[in-house]
Formats: structure tokens, C-alpha cells, sequence
């Protein structure tokens, strides 16, 4: 009995020596790069998105490559030892990421308790709640999801408005000049009352007199408006 379970035994360590099994290690390499090259022990062995092979066992390196010019293109690499006629999935997915300004800018844009820097900035569209804060405004929370809607998130200031100052109003232009045109005109009847009066005064016609009287009426009338307008002037002046 011990004799056979030596050969068993024996059989069972020598056999599988004498008759080695006949399988290899699948890979699998899936991306969402394109167009994408897909090197294995820098060997290119893939244009496509999807590569799927079988390879002996042993360690292999694997880069994946956006196929562009550009500088900054998207890439991955990672090395796998395959053994055992196993199937190894790997997927190489590129993080999709969202432009994000405010208005105004040099906004802190927060995940969590984490600063993802000042706008205008690209973020991970996979960030769930992103908060907004700056100085002076009110605080912000968005969604990266909404802002292919909005791009611009425009904060709302805490500041009052500032009002603006009655001499630079076009009220106060108006005043002004209308008080210079009272104020000429007043002059010019004033003066011409004058004129007529000394006129009449010499020859005595009646009709100098009336025409001194009107003009008298007209020069009192602008005065009086003259000193309403610069009294109004005066008012707000004093009011700031």
C-alpha cells in the first residue's frame, strides 16, 4: 500500500514535467484614447482602442499613447507579470476634465477641505460638490456636470453699491450749466434795463419806461431761478 502511494505520489510531480500544459496568459488592454498606439516591451503591437492577445509568461511593459504631435498628449504606461493561462483586463481611461471661470476671477475653487486652486482653472469632471469662495462675495457650490451650461459663475458681491457722487452726476452738469445761461441772461436784461431807463430818464418817453419795466421783470424772474438752481446745488453739496 505505501509502495502505491509512492507512485502516485511521483507520478504526480514527474508527469506534469513530461507533459507541460499547453496554455498561455491573456491580456487584454482597453482605452479611450484615439487614435492610440499600444506598445508591449516596446514593441508596437496595437493602433486600436481594444488589444487582446495571449502572451507565455513573464513580466511585459506596457505603454499606451495618444497618437499626435502635440507635447502634451495623454499617455499611460504599467508593467503585468502574466503566469498560470490567467486573463488580465486592464482599461487606461483619460480624466475628462472641465474648464471653470468666475467672474470676477482669482476665485479659490474647494473640494472638500481640499484647494484645487484660483479661476480660471480645468477640474475633474468626477469631483462631486465643488465650493467657490472669494473675499467680498458670496459663496458658491456647483456641480462640474453644469458648467457645459455655464462656464462663467458669477459671484455675487456682499459689498454695497456704491452710489455715485452728485458732481459727477449728469444732474449736476445740467444744474451747472443752466445756471450759467440763468445767470447771463438775467445779466443781459439787468443791463439792458439799465440802458433803457437812462434813456427814458433823458427824453422822458413813456414807452422807455414800459420797455424798462419788462426788462426789469425778465432779468428779476431768471435771477430768482438762478438762486433756486444754486440753492439746490448748495443742498446737495452740504447733503454728501
Amino acid at each position: 500500500m505505501n509502495l502505491f502511494i509512492k507512485i502516485i505520489i511521483v507520478s504526480a510531480i514527474i508527469i506534469p514535467e513530461l507533459f507541460p500544459q499547453d496554455c498561455k496568459s491573456r491580456l487584454i488592454i482597453e482605452t479611450d484614447i484615439e487614435p492610440v498606439n499600444i506598445f508591449i516591451n516596446d514593441s508596437l503591437v496595437s493602433v486600436s482602442n481594444k488589444f487582446d492577445s495571449e502572451f507565455d509568461d513573464g513580466w511585459y511593459n506596457i505603454l499606451v499613447v495618444k497618437n499626435s504631435n502635440n507635447w502634451d498628449k495623454a499617455f499611460f504606461k504599467d508593467s503585468v507579470f502574466l503566469s498560470g493561462c490567467v486573463t488580465k483586463n486592464i482599461n487606461f481611461k483619460t480624466e475628462q476634465r472641465v474648464y471653470l471661470n468666475t467672474s470676477p476671477q482669482d476665485a479659490y475653487v474647494l473640494f472638500g477641505d481640499s484647494l484645487l486652486g484660483s479661476t480660471p482653472l480645468f477640474i475633474s469632471s468626477d469631483d462631486k460638490i465643488l465650493t467657490i469662495t472669494k473675499p467680498g462675495y458670496s459663496v458658491e457650490s456647483i456641480i462640474p456636470d453644469d458648467l457645459a451650461r455655464q462656464n462663467i459663475i458669477t459671484l455675487k458681491s456682499l459689498q454695497l453699491p456704491k452710489e455715485e457722487s452728485f458732481f459727477y452726476s449728469s444732474t449736476f452738469h445740467i444744474l451747472a450749466a443752466t445756471a450759467v445761461a440763468l445767470g447771463a441772461v438775467s445779466a443781459y436784461y439787468k443791463l439792458k434795463a439799465d440802458n433803457t431807463f437812462d434813456k427814458y430818464q433823458s427824453n422822458g418817453d413813456p414807452v422807455l419806461l414800459n420797455k424798462t419795466n419788462k426788462y426789469d421783470v425778465v432779468s428779476g424772474i431768471t435771477f430768482t431761478a438762478l438762486q433756486i438752481n444754486f440753492g439746490y446745488i448748495l443742498y446737495r453739496f452740504l447733503s454728501e
